[in-house]
């Protein structure tokens, strides 16, 4: 009995079945169709991910990932894990990530916003702040 002919091995027409993946194609195909999104199905190191914009809107991006939680598989905001809608609900999903990407004070913690750096360790402030007048946070 070789290795690759165990009495047990069976074999294998297809690819095992990933539904995160296919979760997330679905996601991926209902943001291609819905007239105010545009974004791409993004996978990096075996993680996949739906990268979302608006058109029109702050050029701001929603990265969506797929999770399995509380027996079902829902979609999630990959910033923080947050849940949107259970990924069977595509159109709900759709939904809420048009509504967050419409928002117009552009500082929702689900959302990235390129060029945007973080309060620094030492208490500095972000770019943003120090080009609308802002200041450190220290006490003298």
């Amino acid at each position: 009995m070789g290795f690759d002919k165990g009495r047990h091995a069976g074999t294998v027409d297809a690819p095992p079945r990933n539904e995160r993946r296919e979760y997330l194609s679905a996601l991926y195909e209902g943001v291609r169709a819905h007239p105010e999104l545009a974004g791409g199905l993004i996978e990096r190191r075996g993680v996949s991910w739906v990268s979302v914009v608006r058109y029109g809107g702050p050029r701001r991006t929603a990265e969506i990932g797929c999770d399995f939680r509380d027996g079902g598989w829902w979609f999630c905001w990959a910033a923080n894990g947050h849940a949107i809608a259970p990924a069977s609900d595509i159109a709900g999903a759709l939904d809420a990530i048009t509504r967050e990407l419409a928002a117009v004070d552009g500082h929702s913690p689900r959302l990235r916003t390129p060029g945007r750096k973080a309060r620094t360790r030492s208490g500095g402030i972000n770019d943003e702040a120090r080009a609308a007048g802002g200041h450190r946070d220290h006490h003298h």
